[in-house]
Order: C-alpha cells, then structure tokens, then sequence
C-alpha cells in the first residue's frame, strides 16, 4: 500500500485485493506481494478497447502515461467513499478476488459435504472454479461502484481442453512464470478499467452538476452504505461486466456449516469497507450477511439487483423531490442569469471531474486541459471550492509529467493574475517548454500556489453548502507541506530524486543537515510548519472525523515534521496520536475480540523461554577424588585489580566472620566503593573467567565463592523504597537463574562427594529490610491508663452511676498504634521481619530466628522461600520470658548454599551519594594508607569519599508484667439476643472465667455501649438544636441508659485463676435500641488501688447483645381542657384528693385528656398515678386506643421564664439561649411549655402490666407530651388573680340573680401570686349579654354604679389580696356580663439598677439581666377567667 498522503495520491488508482474462496492468510499475503511490483502500468503497453464507444481513455493518446495502483487489502471508509467524485481517488475502481489453486483440489467450500462423503464422486477443482465465477457474480453485487471486477487464481496451471469462465484469470505458479506475465495481466485489468472509465465519464458528461461533499456532524456512519439516504437503490456499476443470464437468488445457506474450518473471517455487508483480522491465519473476506458467514458464497447472499445508471453515482442524495424540480425555467435565460451561472458551475465541475479520470488514466495533458477550462469556469462563478480542487490536481498532473522527464507548462490559470506569468524568472533565449526552467518556475511558485488552494477552501464556507470536510482539508494541507518540506529538503529544487521520492516513494539517497539554518532556502521550514498546523484537527468538533482518520492526519503532521527536523514538534505530535489512539485501540481490542469469541487479551505477546543453553559455565561432572583447592590468592589479585566487588573468605578459615553492625555497614561501603570504579561488563567477565576457572579445578568453594561474588557485582548494592531506585541486577534473568543452578548443583556434587562445611557468603547486605511486630487481638491487647483513671480506692466503686457526660477512658477501644512496642511477659508475640529479594530467581531461607538484647527472649526458627525480585514478610514467633526492657537488634539467617550469619535490620532506603568533587581516580584511592587530606568548608578531612553510611533499625519493646486472660463463658441470653417491650426491664447474667493458671484478676469494670448512644450524640453536636430539645436528649442519656450492672452483696470483685464469676445485668427497652455492647475491662494490678504507680494495663473483652425492641404502650394524643362553670360530682370523683363540700372551684382545676393505643398482641392493663395521689386503670385490647380523661390542678410557677437547665457539664455556661436568630416572644413561649411540661410530667406516672402470657411490665413513656401556647394558658395559673362576687356570696359562683331597682354591691378580688410587687390598674367592664359589642355596651338607663369602673389601687405586695367593692343599681330586666382586668400602672425596676443596687459585677449577674428580660419588656395586663353572670328580673315577677 503507497502512502495515502502522498501529493501524487490524486493520480492513483485504488485497488482492492480480497480473498475469495479458501485461502490461508500466509498465502493470500505471499499473493498481495507478487501483484505488488507490477502497480506501475504504462500506457503503451495496454491494449486498447476494440470498441468504438470505449476508446475515450485510449491508451494510444498518450503512450508515454502511466496508471499508479495503489494495491490495497482494505476497503475505503465511509468517510472516504462519501468524498467522491469530489476526489475520486478515493474510491476502488477495481476489485480484485484473490484464490488459490492449492484449494481447488479440497472438498468444496459449497455445497453438501455429506452428499459428497455418501456418493464416489470425487471433486473436481472445475466445480469449484465455477463456484468461485458465482461468487465473483456476488462481488460485483457487493461491490457495484466498481468499475473492474476479476478473479486471479493463484499457481493454477490452465489446462487446454477446459475453459475459464469470463471473469477469472488463472497466475501460474512462479516457477512457471515469465517476467511479463504479472505485468500482462495487470495490462488486461488495466484495458478493462479504461473502456469502462468511458463510459463512467459519458454518464458524467449526460449530468446537470455534481453535488459538493458535505460536512457530516458526529461519526460517520458504521453501515456499509456510503452514499446518503436513499441513493442506495440506485447505485450501478458498469454494463459490459454484467452477465445476464446469471442468477440473482441467494444460494442455499443449509449446506455452509460443512465447510473447513481454516476460512478466513468474512466481511459484513453492513460494512463492506471494513477488515477484520482472522485469528485463524488467514485473510479476511467480504460479508454479506447479518451474521458473518464460513464460505465466501455467503457474501451478498440477499444482495438486489441494482439499476444500471451511472448517473446515480453522483446525483443529489435528495430523491423524494418531485418532477418540477428536474424542470427548466423558460425565463431568466441568458449571460449573467442564475439559471446561466448554475449550469456553468455544473459544467465547470463536470469538467473537473472528467479531469480527475484522465488524471487517474495516465493521460495528465489530457486531464490538465481539462481541469483549466474547469478552473477557469469555476473562477469566473466563484465556485471557490471546485476551483481549488482543480488547481490541485493540475498542480499533481505538472507532478506526473515531471516525473516521467517530459515537459510541461505551468498553465496560466495557476497564476494569481494574467500578469503573474510574465514576472516568472524566465529566460528569453530558452523556450518555454523546457523542463528545468518549468520545473524551477514551478518551485518559485509552489508557496503561492499553495496558499491560493488553501485560501479558496476556506472561502467555500462563504457558499451555502460548500463547506469543505475537514478531512480532504487536512490531507490537502499535508500533501502540499510534503511537496513544500521535499522542495526545501532539496535546497529549493525539484531534481528526479526528488520527484521518484514524491511520486514513488523512494527516500533520499542523501538528507540534508538540518542543524545549520537554511536561510536561503525557499520555502522556509517556518512557512511550512505555518501552513501545516493549519491541518490539525479542532479539539473543539472531534466528532467530525473518524477515529482512523485522526490517527492517519496526526500522523501525516508527525512525518512532515519529523522530515524537516522538528523532533520536538513531532514528538508533542505523536503523544497526540497516542491520545486519540489508546481509547480507540482498547473499545477495538474489546469489541474485536468480542466479534471473533476470544479474550481481549489474547493479543499480548507471551514471554520467550529460555533455550537452556549455556555459554561460559561447564557443567559439573564429578567423581570422588577429583576435588582440589583453588588458587584463591591468585584469582583475589585478580578480581582485585579489576575492582571487582568479592568477598573476603578463605577456605578453612578458623576465625569465625565479623557480622557485627559496625562490620556490616563497613562492607557496604566498601562494595559501594567498589562498584563506583571500573567497567561493569568488564568485571562480570573476570568473574566468569573465574567460576570457569573453579569448575575446571574443580573447586567448589571457588565456585561458590565466585558465583556469589558475581551476583553481588551484578547487583545495584542499594536498599531500594517502595518508589525509588531500582535495584534489578545488571544482568539478564536467565543468567541469574543459571547462577542459581550453578549453586545447587555444586553443593549436591560437594555432598556426593563427602565435603561439608561448604558455603558462600550472601550476596545482598539488605536481606532484612524491618522487623515489627503484629498487632495483638483486641482481647488480648493491653490498653495503657494512669493512676488517676483508677475509680476510688476498691472496685465497688464501679458499680456506681458515672455521668456519661463524663470522659470514661475505659470506655475506648485498644489502639494498635500506642500499644504496638508493648509485649506481655510469658505470652508469644509475632513479629514481621520483611525480608528484600532484588534477583530475578527464588532464594531458599533454611533458618531464621531473631537476635534481641536485654531480658530474656526466646525467639522460633522459621524458614521460607522468597520470590523473585520483590519484598516478603515472614512471621515469626517469639515469646518474653520477663518483665523489662527489650530490643530486637536483627536475625540470624541460613541461606542455602551460604552460611548462617546476622543480618542488622535496614529501614529506610539507602543508595550510596557520589560524592561531588573528586580529587583522585582508580583503585589507588581506595588502596592507599594516608590519603592526603581536603579541605571541605574550611575543615580538614582525611577521607577521600564522603559517603553517607545506611542506618541501622531496631525494635525496642517494653515488657510488662503478667496479665490474666478472661474470657466469657455463659449468659443466661439466648443466643446473645434479647426480646423486650418499650419501658420494660429485663435482667440477665453473664459468666467470666480466668483462662490463666497462675494470674488472678483484681480489677474489674464495667462499661456499656448502645446503637441509642451515638444518634444521640450526633444529635446533640447539631448547633440548630434548641435547649429543650438538648435537655430531653441528655436526659435519655444520663438517666435512661439501656445497660446497668445490678450490683450484689456478694458479687466477687476478684477472680482467682481457673475460676468462674457471674455478673446480674438490667437492659431497658428503649426506641431505637438494636444492639448493645457490654464491655469488660480487667487487669492484674498486684498492690492495693492506693499503691499504683503511674501507669497500669488493662485489658477488654465485649459481649454484642442484639436487641429487639417492640411497641406496648404508645401516647397517641394528649390535649387539656379548662373547666368552667359547675362542674358534676362524678368528674371530682376521679380525683381522690378532691373531696366533696372542700371550698374548690373548678377555676383550680383542668380536665387532662390522654390518648393511649396497645401496640402490644395482647391485652395490656394500664394504670396511672396522678400526684401521688388518685390511680386511674383502665384495660386496651391490642390494637385499640383508650381516652383517659381526669382532672387535674392547675399549675402555679413562679418563674417559667427561667433558664431551661442542661446536664451536660461542657454545656454549664452561665445561661443558655436558642440558637439562631430567635426572637423574646418566642423564646419566652419555649421556656414557658418547657417549664409547665416538666411540673405536669412530675404530676403523672404510667406503668402497663401485660394480662395474658409471660408476665411482664414496664413504664408508659410520657415524655412525648408536647403543650402548646393554649395547653400552657389553660394549665397555668396567672401571676394576678381576679375573682368577682355579688353581695358576698359564695365564692366560685359565675352566676348571680338580683331584682331591679335594688341596690347590690360587686365585689372584685385581686390576688398577687408571684414574687414581685405590682402596681394594678383595676378596670371593670359591665356590659348586656348576648349583644353585639357595641350594642352591648349601651347602657344608659339600664345598669347604674356607684364610683368610677377604672381606678389605681395601692401596691400589691408578693401573695397579697385586695378586695374591691363598688355599688350597683339595675333598672331593667335582662342578663348582663360583668368581667375585669388588671393592668400594670408601671413596670418593674430595671436590671440594671437591680445590678448596682446588690453590688455585683456588671456581667456578674447576665443570667439574671437574660432572665429579667425574657421575663417583662412592657406593661402586663391580666384578665379575669370567668366572667361574672348577672340575671335581674323585676321583684313582683317572682
């Protein structure tokens, strides 16, 4: 396949090869290859067409054109096809069906295999061959814009007495192949194309115009029609290669599951232009199915015929319009009209069109003569987009005749203005025809050129629908910067190289230095890199090209810019192809795979293995007595000179290794040192030479030793993190392998052989890279308290009430973090030692055990296998024999195949720091005694390396003293779940028993945690929260906890060992109790409580209760009713306190209504205590509610304004308000319901006792009374009270009778309540009953009083009475209405002078001021409850 974005793309000719039939994909690719050399065709070696009508693109014209192939195994995409014929080039004009012969021979891809296996015929490659003419019948179906459709059978060795159908062409094989045969047929196909490009371009001649390409918004479409709605059914294709008399019906789709299994993949019909790679190993064929079929006979298996009409390829895709618009309008004729100027536009672009196939043909003089008179009729309408079109393609037919050495002229057309062409730098004695001359003119012109095309594509957008997609814009744009790059990259010339690299593709011979400027070189590497990202694609409007069209745009961008030396550009480039790539490639991979029934990743490549052959070590094949010492002094110089990292051991040494911490970090800097000189590969071939050397001997320790010194050479020498260096070895893995083997293989012939005590040494200093040790159980890990947690003197006082308000630091739970260094005499710990492995093979730990200084420790041996080159923690156990101080300071490890040594513990990554300025080089620096000393910051130093040494790790631990295990045994819960009513309370026990043998527990506690605790305190977190609303929520806190411990006399405090004691709990049924927690803190103290010191342990275990509460007694409703009037003795009787002939009034007294339901299956005795006093019982079936309704007294409080309390002690502020913008009024009211709410809840007590089944009892949950405005009016008793008599009688009677004419007196009684002294302003209102207020307030000559009905009386002291009598004469019958009021004359003294009066501090007092406030802001009035009724009726009438 040429390149696409090549500026000669416009004069190919696009040719797609398919499989047909059975084909391997190696094959049908070995095939592709053969037709590859032969793409070029020259015209002079093409038949022509005999027939007359077919003689337009004759050959004979123009001997000396070419036809350029562009072979091709993949079908134009939509995007593409939907370009044509604006650029036709994109299109496939010819379809070539590849076969194989080999397959010819097999049983048939078609047709019934079991009809074959049941007769003796034998097939015969003939009846295939005629199934491969019916599926080239299909092809042409499939594929109708096609102009050539043939079918080439590959190594087919034609036999005289059969004939080929029409159509198909048999290749011999390529030993029986001449030089010009792929080359004749490729002539044939060429001869079909040019007799049917005449009559392609007749019908295109026979058209009005040629719509322009249209810009599509989103993807183009994914279906296999191209062309828009509704054209498809009338797409052609050329009539000489139709066969009448072949079927159209679709053939027998029973029989196609018989076939091999080796078919390539097919294509769909649903996108005839897209390949899909076979994972079979073969090539992909067309589909024509809803399902992709196994034969090719499948392909276009429901394909309709298709109409004949060239015209359809390019008519307007609007086929629904009627016949008045094929019309033509009788007036508007002539020069100048529309009608005149759409008809020269059709007929310019024709002409461009019929330009472009002889451009295709190889006939370029014919194609510019053409696309002139294109051009210019398309200038002179301003048809700007099909005038740069034209431009274009006469700028790539001067490219082709160019390269075929003739000449050319530049037409005048390409010139800006007529003047242009004579400013050519053209020489008078030359002719005008002269190659050079036009070839320099047409580098001179090339910028502007370029510009003009790409002006006129961006003034189509002017033209209502000429818009030009991006896509042809953007390849526009990158073959003519490839044109520009590859004249600027000849220094501004068109040579024949250049031209074979444009037209060809052959690369330069020579590339230019682009280092150096070029700043005599036109066109500028600045002015094409202007005019080249005018190509890149708007990240605004990425739905307007496909995703293979991005990539192919950004990678043309790439290799411009790559050509011209701007590595940088196209590497910003290429990471933008990788952007759009990725996502496409991963949904490709996805939905490919998908589609072919395998894995995504199926398509990785898989890991290469190992041959298993060896090129330096010899293998080891021993026999006894053939062991000798090695030469160690001799190959120590050696690797000494080299610099070599080695280790320092000798065989028989008696001394035992220095592996202290001192020692230890000494050789890791001296390796470091070490691996700082010299060449690497260099020292890891002495060290093969070496090991070599010690198998030859043989010498085991030498070749242990070597083998282990060439690891530790190879290695990085560095402890990496968990981010930082890498420590991979600088070797291949097969070879570490190989080391590993050598190993093992020379300890088993060492053992054979009855050598013992030999071993290497390790070659990794940073085996041990941190020990730690795992956190313990909850229930075994101790949590640290101080003296002053400890509650009193004994345990008892665990049992007492503790404000949960209160921090309980038993109450939390055991904290890892704090206690992680903290291990518990005689009891196993397990530590984590994490061990490094930077090799790419597994190292096999014999032993492991751990080293600690300080009190006695016994560590457990363990042993493990690390992986691969990664990072392994392994467990090992370890137990404290005593309380005290401990340190674990590092391991002793056994490595096979080395000895057992300690290894110190390295933490934190270390790699050795260079150091900066070096003053000497070589070994001799680090050889010689007396390094003459630096200076470094003005102080003498000695040491010629400054290097920062690692830092060793250790595990101090703490040891405390031995403690009790408790565990519980039993509860009397079943199943650690209890059932309960609301207000209920159940008791249960619970078993502990001390699992230890020897340590008794002598402190005990208590805590518990509900799911009601934590809503709660969420809750009350919340700043919108009200005071009363916290009170309540404290309440339920502090004195309804869930949980409580029953304490008994003869509870034991102390559990002996091995012993047993059991505990009484109370749990309460609260709303929104689920589950509970008890939690059990102990410990062995030793000494008396007073005698602790600063610090103790203790240790928790819980007991989870899962809690079902359910409903029993529910407060539905709850309203209070005043009483007036004479109340019936049966009401007082609900009260026993209230005793008949007492002096009460129903003024003291109020009716309270409560609404109780029985949520509870059974029924449910109610009983309620009213003051201490009367009980009230009453029976609720299940499901009903009962109205209870009592009287009770009216309630009297002398300050209701007052702070509502908190119990919390964080919330004990001097006063607290509401928060958020609450007004006084409103406030007051909350006080005042709180206030009243809180004395009635005193006044009642609830309690139900279950009637049936297990009995059970419990409270009636009151507190969800809520008293409004008018419940508290109706419940309170006022400050000031009013009662009003008529002649003294009984007080408490509303309703008196006098007669006319006589004289009575109206008493009124005034009563002070509160604390305060009031100054009253009494007013008296008489008025006639049963009127309107202001009828009923005329009453002249009807009521008479003596004295004034408003007047001030004297200052009525805290709990004073007044009384108040005024005479009073009724004239005329009637009943009359007396009522009174009482009004403060003035208000009380103000705060502040109370303040100043008691002496205080000004904020001393702000509760009292906030109080005060709330309390009065204005004068209070206050009203008499009942009015006074007063019948008057004339004497005689009695």
């Amino acid at each position: 396949m040429l390149d696409q974005l090549s500026p000669a793309a416009p004069a190919r000719v696009r040719v797609v090869v398919l499989p047909i039939g059975q084909i391997k994909r190696a094959r049908f690719l070995s095939f592709v290859e053969r037709l590859q050399p032969e793409h070029v065709i020259q015209l002079g070696d093409v038949s022509p067409d005999g027939r007359p009508n077919r003689n337009m693109f004759s050959p004979l014209a123009f001997p000396t054109g070419r036809i350029i192939y562009d072979l091709t195994t993949n079908c134009p995409s939509p995007s593409h096809l939907a370009l044509s014929p604006f650029e036709l080039f994109r299109e496939a004009l010819v379809i070539i069906a590849v076969a194989d012969a080999l397959e010819l021979d097999y049983v048939p891809y078609r047709g019934n295999h079991r009809r074959s296996m049941n007769s003796n015929a034998v097939p015969t490659p003939e009846s295939n061959i005629r199934h491969l003419h019916q599926d080239l019948e299909k092809l042409r179906d499939g594929y109708p814009k096609a102009l050539v459709h043939q079918v080439l059978i590959f190594d087919y060795v034609h036999k005289s007495d059969s004939a080929i159908p029409e159509g198909l062409i048999a290749v011999p094989p390529p030993e029986q192949c001449k030089r010009t045969t792929m080359k004749t047929i490729m002539c044939d196909i060429s001869s079909m194309l040019l007799a049917e490009l005449t009559t392609l371009a007749k019908s295109l001649q026979g058209l009005n115009t040629i719509e322009s390409p249209k810009v599509t918004q989103g993807h183009w479409g994914q279906s296999g029609n191209v062309w828009p709605s509704g054209q498809s059914a009338d797409m052609s294709r050329r009539n000489s290669v139709l066969s009448g008399d072949r079927s159209m019906s679709p053939p027998d789709l029973n029989d196609r599951g018989n076939v091999r299994m080796s078919m390539p993949a097919q294509l769909r019909p649903s996108d005839p232009c897209t390949t899909t790679p076979s994972l079979s190993g073969r090539p992909n064929t067309p589909s024509y199915g809803p399902e992709s079929p196994a034969v090719f006979d499948q392909i276009v298996g429901a394909a309709t015929s298709q109409p004949n009409s060239f015209a359809s390829r390019f008519m307007t895709p609007n086929l629904s319009r009627d016949s008045s618009r094929d019309r033509v309008s009788v007036h508007g004729f002539g020069p100048g009209s529309a009608s005149e100027r759409s008809r020269n536009i059709g007929r310019g672009r024709v002409g461009i069109v019929i330009g472009s196939l002889y451009l295709c043909a190889g006939r370029w003089n014919d194609a510019i003569k053409e696309l002139i008179d294109g051009a210019t009729i398309a200038k002179k309408n301003f048809d700007h987009l099909w005038h740069a079109k034209a431009l274009e393609n006469i700028l790539v037919g001067m490219l082709m005749l160019a390269w075929t050495g003739l000449d050319f002229q530049i037409p005048q057309v390409c010139y800006l203005s007529a003047d242009k062409e004579s400013m050519a730098p053209v020489h008078s004695s030359e002719p005008r025809s002269n190659r050079l001359v036009s070839l320099q003119n047409l580098v001179i012109l090339l910028p502007e050129l370029t510009e003009r095309i790409l002006n006129l594509y961006a003034r189509s957008a002017s033209n209502t629908g000429e818009v030009l997609p991006q896509l042809p814009f953007s390849e526009t744009i990158i073959r003519m910067t490839k044109l520009l790059a590859a004249v600027h990259l000849a220094g501004s010339s068109l040579s024949d190289e250049v031209l074979d690299s444009l037209v060809a593709g052959v690369p330069l011979k020579k590339k230019p230095n682009l280092s150096t400027p070029r700043l005599n070189i036109h066109p500028s590497r600045l002015d094409i890199t202007t005019i080249l990202f005018r190509t890149f694609p708007s990240p605004s409007s990425p739905e307007q090209l496909a995703l293979v069209d991005r990539i192919t745009i950004l990678g043309g961008i790439a290799s411009v810019l790559g050509s011209l030396g701007y590595n940088r550009k196209k590497a910003t480039v290429v990471r933008e192809i990788v952007t759009v790539l990725v996502p496409g490639l991963v949904q490709a991979r996805i939905a490919g795979a998908a589609e072919m029934g395998v894995h995504p990743a199926a398509g990785l490549a898989a890991l290469a293995t190992t041959n298993g052959k060896s090129n330096s070590a010899i293998g080891l094949d021993l026999g006894e007595g053939d062991v000798e010492n090695g030469v160690d002094a001799f190959l120590n110089l050696l690797n000494q000179v080299y610099g070599v990292v080695i280790s320092k051991t000798n065989i028989g040494e008696t001394v035992p290794k220095d592996d202290s911490d001192e020692a230890a970090i000494a050789r890791i800097i001296h390796d470091a040192s070490m691996r700082s000189f010299g060449g690497q590969s260099l020292k890891i071939d002495v060290l093969r030479s070496c090991i070599n050397l010690s198998e030859a001997l043989p010498d085991f320790h030498g070749v242990l030793r070597f083998t282990a010194d060439l690891l530790r050479t190879a290695g990085s020498g560095v402890a990496p993190g968990p981010r930082s260096e890498d420590a991979s070895p600088s070797m291949s893995r097969e070879e570490q392998i190989r080391l590993m083997n050598n190993i093992s293989r020379t300890l088993g012939a060492a053992t054979n052989l009855g050598i013992k005590d030999l071993a290497a040494e390790y070659w990794d200093e940073f085996l041990v890279r941190g020990i730690d040790v795992e956190t313990l159980p909850p229930s075994r890990t101790p949590i640290p308290h101080t003296r002053n947690e400890l509650p009193g003197a004994t345990a008892v006082a665990a049992s007492k009430e503790t404000n949960p308000f209160i921090h309980n630091p038993f109450l939390r739970t055991p904290d890892p973090g704090a206690v992680d260094r903290l291990l518990i005499a005689g009891e196993g710990a397990a530590f984590k030692v994490t061990l490094q492995n930077p090799y790419d093979f597994d190292i096999d730990i014999e032993s492991i055990k751990l080293e600690s200084t300080g009190i006695d420790f016994q560590s457990a041996v363990q042993k493990t296998v690390i992986g691969a080159y990664r990072t392994q923690i392994l467990t090992v156990l370890g137990t404290p024999k005593s309380p005290g101080q401990l340190k674990i300071v590092g391991c002793f490890v056994k490595v096979r195949g080395c000895r057992e040594r300690r290894f110190p513990v390295f933490t934190d990554p270390w790699s050795p720091q260079r150091q900066s300025k070096i003053k000497t080089i070589g070994l001799a620096t680090l050889l010689r005694e007396k390094p003459r000393p630096v200076i470094t910051d003005s102080n003498y130093s000695t040491s010629p390396l400054v290097m920062v040494p690692p830092k060793i790790s250790t595990l101090p631990l703490l040891v405390i003293e031995r403690q009790p295990v408790v565990a519980i045994k039993s509860t009397t819960l079943s199943q650690s779940a209890v059932m309960i009513l609301e207000g209920e309370r159940q008791r249960f026990s619970i078993t502990l028993q001390n699992m230890s043998k020897d340590t008794p527990v002598d402190l005990l506690l208590f805590v518990f945690k509900d799911s009601t605790q934590e809503p709660l305190k969420l809750a009350m977190s919340n700043r919108d929260s009200s005071p009363a609303e916290l009170y309540e929520m404290e309440l339920l806190i502090a004195h309804k906890q869930a949980l409580r411990w029953v304490r008994k006399d003869n509870d034991k405090q102390v559990i002996p060992p091995e012993e047993t004691a059991t505990f009484d709990m109370e749990i309460l049924g609260k709303p929104g109790l689920t589950s509970a927690v008890i939690q059990v803190n102990y410990a062995y103290l030793g000494v008396p409580h007073a005698e602790v010191q600063d610090k103790f342990y203790t240790r928790q275990i819980g007991l989870p209760i899962t809690v079902t509460v359910n409903a029993s007694i529910e407060l539905a409703h709850m309203d209070v009713l005043p009483l007036t009037g004479n109340i019936p003795s049966c009401v007082w009787a609900l009260d026993e306190k209230v005793k008949m002939g007492d002096d009460m009034t129903a003024h003291d007294y109020c009716l309270l209504v409560l609404d109780l339901r029985n949520t509870w299956p059974s029924p449910l005795l109610v009983q309620l205590c009213i003051d201490d006093g009367g009980n009230i019982e009453e029976d609720i079936l299940p499901g009903n509610t009962s109205r209870i309704i009592f009287p009770i007294r009216r309630i009297f409080f002398e300050n209701p304004t007052a702070a509502i309390p908190t119990l919390d002690p964080s919330r004990q502020r001097q006063f607290v308000v509401s928060t958020g913008r609450v007004s006084a009024d409103s406030e007051r009211a909350t006080r005042e319901a709180f206030w009243y709410r809180e004395q009635l809840l005193k006044m009642l007590n609830g309690t139900w006792t279950t009637k049936t089944g297990p009995l059970r009892t419990g409270n009636i949950d009151l507190r969800g009374i809520h008293l409004s405005q008018r419940i508290v009016d109706t419940i309170k008793v006022d400050d000031i009270g009013i009662e009003i008599s008529v002649n003294g009688m009984k007080r408490g009677v509303s309703k008196y009778q006098v007669f006319t004419d006589t004289f009575s007196d109206l008493c009124v009684r005034v009563t002070n309540r509160s604390t305060d002294t009031v100054h009253p302003l009494l007013r008296i209102q008489p008025s006639i009953r049963n009127l309107s207020h202001t009828t009923s307030l005329d009453l002249n000559k009807k009521f008479v009083w003596n004295g004034t009905l408003q007047q001030t009386l004297p200052c009525l002291a805290s709990k004073e009475t007044l009384e108040i009598a005024i005479g009073m004469t009724a004239l005329c019958r009637g009943e009359y209405e007396i009522s009174a009021s009482v009004e403060e004359a003035r208000l009380q003294e103000t705060p502040e002078n109370t303040i100043a009066e008691r002496g205080l501090r000004a904020r001393a007092s702000t509760r009292v001021l906030m109080d005060t406030l709330l309390a009065a802001k204005e004068r209070r009035i206050w009203h008499s409850r009942e009015p006074c009724y007063l019948t008057v009726t004339d004497e005689d009438d009695e």
